[in-house]
């Protein structure tokens, strides 16, 4: 038994997300609206408090600035049971604004401390303890070799290794990501990323394509469900039927869920269930983790 189930490098941020509201304001103008929300953003904090959330002994090793929201994020995830290491950042917290919760979002965010941590810095003795390391905040070529020479110093440790490739705002979408997710035990992508990244013009054609360089791949797709690409299969399950108050995390709640039937040994239908279950439950409330899923209640789901 290792000490750590789920161990994800990487920096929690802070989401300011804006409830509905009819229109942004013109210059000069000013609109109110019932209430804002302050919570941890990001794929770090949303995964990890998922995977605690199910029991699974999750670590987070990351920056934290001494400042108000970094002093917020500490105790949130005191809060949720995650444990977390630091560094000390000269870089203040960072913040992303969400904006139109309920429709096609829009952000503004400021990145702050959020990218002072990657994978390379995780100590060799901190890896050795985690059965699983979750990978965020891919950022394309320049990431290329660092992750390669992570994940087979993971392999050679015994831990397995999953990532989450998330949007490309370089709109590079670099096919150097293939040479990754050869690697990877399991990789998480949504439909529109995986189209990009696979230069198709149809979803469909995508999966196809990326059966060429991916054993185990869970994709996302929103009210439309999941796919799962494992052994040479390929596995749809179905959403679940829920009308959404905020998609924010939603993605993140998914492969939390998945993580957790993964690494629980669960059939891969049920490991697409909890996935689903874990990212329809997260957008019955605002922010990405007040409304996931206990043990407790998935285990009554997958039953």
């Amino acid at each position: 038994m290792k000490e750590i189930d789920v161990l994800i490098a990487g920096t929690p941020n802070i989401d300011l997300i804006v409830p509905p509201y009819d229109e942004l304001p013109g210059p000069g103008e000013e609109i109110r609206v019932d209430n804002m929300y302050v919570q941890c953003g990001g794929g770090v904090a949303i995964t990890a408090i998922g995977l605690s959330r199910l029991e699974m002994k999750t670590m987070i090793y990351g920056a934290v600035h001494n400042d108000l929201f970094g002093e917020f994020i500490l105790r949130e995830m005191e809060k949720y049971g995650v444990q977390i290491e630091t560094i000390p950042s000269e870089k203040s917290t960072g913040i992303s604004i969400a904006l139109d919760v309920d429709k096609d979002r829009r952000f503004i965010t400021y990145d702050g401390c959020v990218n002072e941590v990657s994978p390379k810095d995780i100590p060799k003795v901190l890896l050795e303890k985690a059965r699983h390391t979750h990978l965020t905040n891919y950022r394309g070529r320049t990431d290329l070799e660092e992750y390669l020479d992570f994940i087979e110093a993971a392999h050679r440790a015994g831990v397995t290794v999953s990532m989450d490739v998330g949007w490309d705002d370089t709109g590079d979408w670099d096919q150097c990501l293939f040479e990754i997710t050869k690697k990877l035990d399991v990789f998480f992508i949504n439909d529109k990323e995986l189209m990009e990244y696979t230069r198709t013009k149809s979803f469909d054609a995508g999966i196809e394509k990326l059966t060429g360089y991916c054993s185990h791949a869970a994709v996302k797709m929103g009210a439309s469900g999941s796919r799962l690409l494992t052994g040479g299969e390929v596995i749809h399950s179905n959403a679940y039927p829920v009308t959404p108050l905020d998609t924010t995390g939603a993605g993140d709640s998914f492969n939390a869920g998945y993580l957790y039937g993964f690494l629980n040994g669960l059939s891969p239908e049920k490991c697409l269930k909890a996935a689903n279950f874990c990212g329809a439950s997260s957008v019955q409330g605002y922010g990405g983790y007040k409304t996931v899923p206990n043990l407790k209640q998935i285990k009554e789901e997958l039953k």
